[in-house]
């Protein structure tokens, strides 16, 4: 008997991975990974350029291109925009059919406002680099004007150096919301949206594959050499396999291109993904997630397995009770709107820090895998509690396991579509 539940079992997870979609898929995964975390140093080796500095030619015919030059660098490291150069040449206007992507800027003296300025490039220039170049005119033309007004130079620098506002928020909470923010999309996309994906694809697979047995009148030969609970048994097992080799697959894919980037990876690189990376990494590492992961470890890994039975055993009862992969598509709807449930307020847990009913919904099975991670690793539940809502879903999860054995043993050769709900609630009384 053991080894026709072990043959029942190595036989369904074969079908879900000895496949050219399931194969394909992969490959698909991870050269998408791998894109994504080197798409800097990928776009580099065909042309593209991330150091290369806008370059700024000024024609000055006032004498104050170390005032200007020094207005824009100081603005554009103020709001961290790209880095530029700015070049002093007063010839620079007998190349204008050769600028590209440069920018020339003439300065000249007026009359009735002191300077005039033109501003030449072959396509428009971008709105934030021409409100830069403006301000810098701006505070140069200041400049300018307190020189000719006869102030002496302390007076001049005092009247020119910038005001210092020092910022005072009373609301020590509000300091962190934009990292808290941040840090809550980062958590929920590493680990939230790669179980979604995991559950949605099990739970297709589940009801395609009980579905096929049942129109192709397998399932009769099938149960009458095993029996219902050894049948059931070796669906949720292997569902259960097949996701923890797919997420594991992710897993190594996620490190191949962390190595591959390591590699190929060109130094300087600021921008792009690979920049926006390190500094999402930096700030995770920072705000503690590491140490909350390490501690809390083994509860996450316990729950994320018992969530994925959870999940195989209703999906695997629903489609017991159907005939085709439509009805098991109408079954299935509550089962997804209860997954978009715990997605999204698993995201709006940072919104509502502290929210005692957003807490309570971290003990719920089914959503308890969606929020209570983002919750304990953003600080919001303890270790303890973490514990407390595994133990919950462990209980729920042989509970509903418990009865919903009942109704896939009476489901699983029904052939009517009629009165599914009747049915079940009929064959849980039945067990009792």
């Amino acid at each position: 008997m053991r080894n026709k539940f072990k043959y029942l079992t190595l036989y369904s997870l074969k079908k879900k991975i000895d496949t050219k979609w399931f194969k394909v898929v992969n490959v698909l995964l991870c050269l998408l990974l791998v894109f994504i975390f080197n798409m800097d140093s990928i776009i580099k080796a065909f042309g593209g350029d991330f150091d290369k500095k806008n370059k700024i030619y000024v024609v000055d015919n006032v004498g104050k291109y170390d005032s200007f030059k020094n207005n824009m660098e100081a603005i554009y490291k103020e709001i961290e925009e790209k880095e530029i150069e700015i070049i002093l040449d007063n010839n620079a206007l007998d190349k204008k059919k050769k600028i590209d992507d440069d920018i020339i800027i003439v300065i000249n003296k007026s009359d009735t406002d002191y300077i005039e300025s033109e501003i030449i490039s072959y396509d428009a220039v971008p709105r934030t680099t021409y409100e830069i170049v403006n301000s810098s005119l701006n505070s140069l033309k200041t400049e300018i004007v307190l020189e000719t007004s006869g102030l002496s130079e302390d007076e001049i620098s005092k009247l020119t150096s910038p005001v210092k506002a020092i910022e005072t928020v009373l609301n020590k909470d509000a300091q962190d919301n934009a990292t808290k923010e941040m840090l809550s999309g980062v958590i929920t996309t590493i680990f939230i949206v790669p179980f979604f994906i995991l559950i949605v694809s099990m739970v297709q697979m589940l009801g395609a594959e009980i579905n096929d047995e049942k129109s192709s009148r397998g399932m009769e030969i099938i149960i009458s050499s095993v029996s219902a609970r050894e049948h059931f048994l070796s669906k949720i097992l292997a569902s259960l396999s097949f996701v923890l080799i797919q997420g594991g697959l992710l897993f190594l894919y996620g490190i191949l291109a962390f190595i591959i980037k390591e590699i190929i990876s060109v130094s300087g690189v600021s921008a792009g993904v690979g920049g926006i990376i390190s500094e999402v990494y930096t700030m995770v590492k920072a705000s503690g997630v590491f140490t909350l992961l390490f501690k809390g470890a083994v509860p996450l890994l316990v729950l994320f397995i018992v969530s994925f039975i959870l999940y195989a055993i209703v999906a695997a009862t629903l489609a017991s009770m159907t005939t085709n992969i439509e009805d098991f598509q109408q079954l299935q709807t509550p089962l997804m709107i209860i997954m978009m449930v715990g997605y999204y307020i698993a995201i709006m847990a940072v919104m509502f820090d502290g929210s005692i009913f957003i807490n309570i919904l971290a003990y719920i099975p089914m959503l308890s895998v969606l929020i209570a991670p983002t919750l304990y690793l953003m600080g919001g539940m303890s270790l303890i509690s973490l514990i407390g809502s595994v133990l919950v879903t462990c209980i729920a999860t042989f509970v509903i396991y418990k009865y919903a054995l009942r109704i896939y043993k009476v489901g699983i050769l029904n052939y009517s579509s009629s009165k599914l709900w009747g049915k079940m609630v009929k064959s849980i009384k039945k067990g009792a």
